[in-house]
This record gives structure tokens, C-alpha cells and sequence, in this order.
């Protein structure tokens, strides 16, 4: 699928503001109906139709994570390709990044379905974050060009209760206090793989809408309590001189050894830069 050009659309002052100061942002209508109605197809049709769930993929509480092969959770086929590179999505992401010259990784999916069972907890995941700094490296640099923006396309509408992300507003700030506050910070809680004094908050959606988060926001997958199942998919961007090296950590693919013909053939000029095919 072609997606729908509308050209660079800048974020208002209000919106960059509010980004920095609570550490998310949604985005509205970043994909049409349409668009994300296809998309949210591709992801469920996935599923196998008898429903055995194959074994290498994860599955938390009706959460289901599907991957691509066994330890790949990346979904960049061609017809993935188009959200990789989406204008509007980048030009956000090169105004609060403050650089045009990004890269884009991750591309994982999931399916939340519903979930009647009782929990303690509205989440179906433990509070975390997801930072672009490595764990075995003991502090946080808190540089501009240190952060990565990381966030989820919502392919279907997200009511309350409806399985949407949970973020805690403003907790990129209390992660950098607290890691600031002693030595090793990088390794607090489980290096922040579990972050359980915190309090979070959803942020429902509509269907084409991408929600941003800071990479050192806490946040977490909740339970699906409503019919419809919730479909969305994980990019994160950040910096070419991004200090931890994006395109080549573990987990990175070097894009000119690894994309085949039929990816790159749907990549255009913008994409072949982002996905590190060609340099900037």
C-alpha cells in the first residue's frame, strides 16, 4: 500500500512543549482509516486459522506478540515498508529530535484480545522503559542526542479499557532523577525492566494514530477488557549520531547486508536513508 502523502506537518509549539514536559505524545491521524484498516488485516492475518499460537511467538494474558522467525520480532517485508517510512512520522520526529538526519528500527507487533480474567493489576506488563542506552552500560548519558522517540501505531480504535498503552506522564524526568541520584543508574530496577512505584495512566485512540513516547518513559501493555482486539505496531527513531550506535547493537540489522530485493524495491528515497540502505 501507497500511503496518503499530506506533505510535512509541523507540531505546534502547545504540542513540542508538552512532549518534553510529560514525555509522550498522540499524534492524530497519522494514517487514514483506510490505511490502518489494511494494516491491523496484514497483522491479524498472521494468526493461524486454527489458532495454534506457534511457539516462538509470546503470549501474556490473551497479549500475543507474534514474530517474524524464531528471535526476530521485526516485521519489514515490503508491504511493512510504507510505515518505516512515513513523511508526516518523520518530519515529527525530526522536529522534537531536532536533526533531519534519523534512522528507524523495531517494526515489532502485537494483538491484545479481549481478557475477562480478574487481575490486581490493569496492566498485562509491568511498568518499564525501553531506552536506546545498553545494559551493561552503567549511566545514562541525558544527552540530546542520546534520546530515541519510541511509540505505536494504534491500527484499530483503543477505547478505555480497551487494551491501550499505559504511560506514566512526566516519568522520563523521575527516571533521569532517580538515576542521576546514585552511582550505576543504568541498573536500577532490574535495569528499569520493572518499575513498580510508579502510577500510569492509558492513552486510548482511534485507529491511525500513533502515540510517542521519550525512551525513558515508563510505560506498559494493559488488559483488553472490550470485544474488539487492539492491533498495533512498535518504531522507534533516533539520531544518526545517536551515541550508542542504533544501526549496529545487537538486535540492528547493517540494512545494506540484510534487505532483499522486493523491500528495498518499496523503499523510496526517504526510507532507503532511514532504514540505513543509503547514508544521509
Amino acid at each position: 500500500m501507497t500511503l496518503t502523502s499530506a506533505g510535512p506537518v509541523l507540531l505546534a509549539q502547545e504540542e513540542v512543549d508538552s512532549f518534553w514536559r510529560d514525555g509522550y505524545l498522540l499524534i492524530r491521524g497519522v494514517l487514514t482509516k483506510k490505511e490502518a484498516k489494511y494494516f491491523a488485516g496484514l497483522i491479524l492475518d498472521l494468526l493461524p486459522r486454527d489458532l495454534s499460537i506457534p511457539e516462538h511467538w509470546e503470549a501474556f494474558d490473551s497479549r500475543f506478540k507474534p514474530f517474524s522467525a524464531p528471535g526476530n520480532q521485526t516485521f519489514d517485508g515490503p508491504e511493512f515498508i510504507p510505515l518505516y517510512q512515513n513523511e508526516r512520522l518523520y518530519h515529527v520526529m525530526a522536529q522534537l529530535l531536532r536533526s533531519p538526519r534519523l534512522l528507524v528500527r523495531d517494526g515489532s507487533v502485537a494483538i491484545t484480545m479481549r481478557n475477562d480474567t480478574p487481575h490486581d493489576s490493569e496492566l498485562s506488563q509491568p511498568l518499564h522503559i525501553d531506552p536506546a542506552v545498553p545494559e551493561d552500560v552503567d549511566e545514562f548519558l541525558f544527552t540530546p542526542e542520546e534520546v530515541e522517540i519510541g511509540g505505536c501505531y494504534y491500527f484499530t480504535d483503543v477505547e478505555p479499557g480497551g487494551g491501550a498503552l499505559h504511560i506514566v506522564p512526566g516519568g522520563h524526568r523521575i527516571v533521569e532523577e532517580e538515576a542521576r541520584a546514585v552511582p550505576h543508574g543504568r541498573q536500577l530496577h532490574d535495569k528499569w525492566r520493572t518499575i513498580p512505584h510508579l502510577k500510569s495512566v492509558e492513552v486510548t485512540g482511534e485507529a491511525g494514530d500513533f502515540v510517542l513516547t521519550h525512551h525513558l518513559l515508563p510505560h506498559g501493555a494493559s488488559h483488553n477488557r472490550r470485544p474488539a482486539a487492539r492491533v498495533a505496531q512498535f518504531f522507534r527513531y533516533a539520531r544518526d549520531d545517536q551515541p550508542w550506535s542504533v544501526g549496529s547493537r545487537p538486535g540492528d540489522r547493517p540494512a545494506d547486508r540484510y534487505y532483499n530485493d522486493t523491500q528495498t524495491a518499496a523503499m523510496t528515497p526517504l526510507g532507503r536513508k532511514l532504514l540505513g540502505v543509503d547514508p544521509w
